[in-house]
């Protein structure tokens, strides 16, 4: 094989893996755990969640039963059942979705995952993380207290912008 047909080898192989990726992630393939991430993408509108923090909240989520049933229908109606990405908050506001009522209290529950860092565990409330809740994320002005917020006196400084 000469240089030029390896070359649009290893070039067809990486689109093919590139086309592969999205499918995994998109489709039907997905792993739970990415599916999880998507809907919680949609539902929090921040994209880069942390895939540690996931797996805590969806593995509480899936130790009840009734939970596991609902966050599977609400990944049906999120759009997440199928190859196409899931649908905006909004369409699913404006289709009804959260009208159901175990639909919207799964919804809130995992909002409230995600930015209290708690979860419900065998013996009561748990925290997968403090800092890096949502609720801190939100608010780039201020940090959790009890944290550091900078360098030794960053606080005397007015915020960037």
């Amino acid at each position: 094989m000469g240089r030029r047909r390896f070359a649009l080898f290893i070039c067809a192989l990486l689109a093919a893996a590139a086309g592969l990726a999205r499918h995994v992630v998109r489709g039907r393939a997905a792993t739970p755990l990415d599916r999880f991430l998507a809907l919680s993408a949609v539902l929090t509108g921040v994209g880069d969640l942390a895939r540690d923090h996931a797996q805590i909240y969806l593995d509480c989520l899936l130790a009840r039963p009734e939970q596991a049933a609902a966050l599977e229908d609400l990944y049906a109606r999120a759009g997440l059942a199928g190859d196409a990405p899931a649908y905006p908050l909004d369409d699913l506001t404006a289709r009804g979705v959260f009208a159901d009522a175990r639909l919207r209290a799964l919804a809130d529950e995992i909002l409230l995952f995600w930015y209290t860092g708690q979860y419900d565990a065998a013996g009561g409330r748990a925290l997968a993380t403090y800092e890096g809740s949502l609720a801190w994320r939100s608010l780039p002005y201020t940090s959790a207290p009890g944290t550091c917020g900078g360098a030794m006196g960053s606080w005397g400084e007015p915020p960037a912008g």
